[in-house]
């Protein structure tokens, strides 16, 4: 018995990394998002859309993107 709930409780645990794994987060609001909410500003900045700030370097955490 307690094997059994040991190997759903493992299961549960690698399917919710895995799937956390996938998805792309901005580090200052924590909002996921489908595509990198960085962007180059007029004055040479990288700016987060999504905090409405300027920022040193990309804020957005997840898997791999690129910036815009």
């Amino acid at each position: 018995m307690k094997s059994i709930f040991l190997t759903m409780l493992v299961a549960a645990i690698l399917t919710t990394s895995a799937s956390s794994a996938d998805e792309l987060r901005c580090s200052l609001t924590g909002k996921t998002i489908e595509s990198c909410c960085c962007e180059t500003a007029k004055n040479g900045k990288l700016h987060c859309t999504l905090a409405n700030k300027d920022i040193k370097k990309c804020c957005c955490k997840g898997m791999n993107h690129k910036t815009t």
